[in-house]
């Protein structure tokens, strides 16, 4: 009771803190509020609420905290219905949300604590009310992509109707690289990108990062605007009134917002997925990691004369025998088992929950992998599987299994 008090007063706070900005809807949410919290929420004229992440030293990185603030406020706007849209952003000018605090789910664990299971059921619950928003009463959130957006962050992002990216957009679901997987209804909703299923595959194996070219494509993205044109947005979106609960309204105001402008396409935001679709396809159509592997290896042999294919399935294999092989063969199922058309993002969700309970083991890759890249940081993970070859199918299987009984907090809970 204690906590609902608490979170009452802030919300209360919060949006007394904002009413003289919300007359000039430009204005930035540091003016509005306490420093220390770490979400802010406000009203945005009638029909709009506003959500910042609010951690931009850590890269608006989402914790514990943040997600019980955030998960009793979206569902009150669900369940009261007066909120037609929300507008989801990251404070500072570098990310959305960098993903989960995973080294304080490694902390906590390791010295016997909660939070491996507190922290992801809790999420996943986030992730889903935000995912079955839209078509329960057709509330419309948008998200900013403005700068990074990763793992925890892609849970909050993608699974609304509106993403938007800017010139600065980076996404990645890197997860294999620390012998994780890309969970938050990441495996539902990779296999579904109006880019097809080998791209997927691609993203999910490999975790590439795209910038704003490559996710407008790909579909990660469904909106670009330029960073100097954001500051306009809140006022034409309030300016829809009535309207602003009609998705072709709000996509009138994203696209007039563009300005006919186009992502950049040099630098690091050059596309990475553009000029190797044939290859991607080619590579990454397969049902077993084992199959790509040796998919990309005849491309390259094919492809000895053309250097940049050539290359490009090489450096994929690298990338490829440097993730976890258990996460590997563990991502590739799932993606391939929630690419089913009869799966829900709900189905998705309980089996991720089960898989990342079962990563959370102290001696699991999943540990070792965050020790390695985030703690430790000497860059070498000692996986528990010397080869994608070494992992029994048995194992991987195992992995999908309801929770026995006695799990602190059961099945994930929908």
């Amino acid at each position: 009771m204690h906590r609902i008090s608490t979170l009452r007063q802030h919300i209360s706070r919060n949006k007394k803190n904002c009413r003289a900005g919300v007359q000039q809807l430009g204005c930035s949410f540091s003016t509005m509020t306490e420093a220390e919290d770490q979400v802010l929420f406000r009203d945005i004229g009638d029909l709009i609420k506003g959500i910042l992440l609010n951690r931009p030293k850590k890269f608006n990185a989402l914790n514990l905290n943040m997600v019980r603030e955030i998960t009793p406020v979206y569902s009150n706007y669900i369940a009261c219905g007066k909120t037609k849209l929300v507008l989801m952003t990251g404070a500072g000018d570098k990310a959305f949300c960098a993903g989960g605090d995973i080294t304080d789910v490694r902390e906590s664990t390791l010295a016997g604590g909660s939070l491996g299971y507190d922290f992801f059921f809790e999420e996943y619950q986030l992730n889903h009310c935000i995912a079955t928003a839209f078509e329960k009463t057709g509330l419309i959130q948008v998200a900013l992509l403005d700068g990074v957006d990763m793992g925890g962050g892609v849970g909050l992002s993608h699974h609304g109707k509106v993403r938007v990216a800017t010139e600065k957009t980076t996404f990645a679901m890197p997860e294999t690289a620390i012998g994780l997987f890309p969970d938050v209804g990441g495996t539902y909703a990779l296999t579904r990108l109006k880019s097809g299923k080998a791209m997927g595959l691609y993203l999910g194996l490999t975790g590439v990062r795209l910038g704003a070219a490559d996710c407008l494509w790909s579909g990660i993205a469904t909106h670009y605007i330029p960073r100097a044109n954001l500051g306009k947005l809140e006022v034409q979106l309030a300016a829809l009134g009535e309207n602003v609960q009609d998705i072709n309204a709000v996509n009138g105001v994203l696209d007039e917002l563009r300005g006919g402008e186009d992502p950049p396409q040099s630098g690091k935001a050059s596309p990475v997925l553009l000029p190797h679709l044939e290859g991607i396809e080619e590579c990454f159509s397969f049902e077993t990691i084992e199959e790509i592997v040796a998919a990309l290896e005849k491309y390259a042999r094919d492809n000895a004369g053309d250097s940049q294919k050539k290359n490009w399935a090489e450096t994929t294999l690298q990338t490829l025998g440097k993730v976890s092989p258990l996460s590997l063969k563990i991502t590739i199922e799932a993606l391939h088992r929630h690419s089913l058309p009869t799966v829900t993002i709900g189905d998705a969700l309980i089996n991720e929950y089960r898989i990342v309970q079962r990563m959370c083991d102290k001696d699991g890759d999943f540990f070792e992998g965050v020790r390695a890249l985030l703690v430790d940081k000497d860059m070498s993970p000692k996986w528990n599987h010397a080869s994608v070859e070494d992992v029994p199918q048995e194992l991987v299987d195992s992995f999908f299994e309801p929770l026995p009984t006695s799990h602190p907090r059961g099945e994930l809970r929908l």
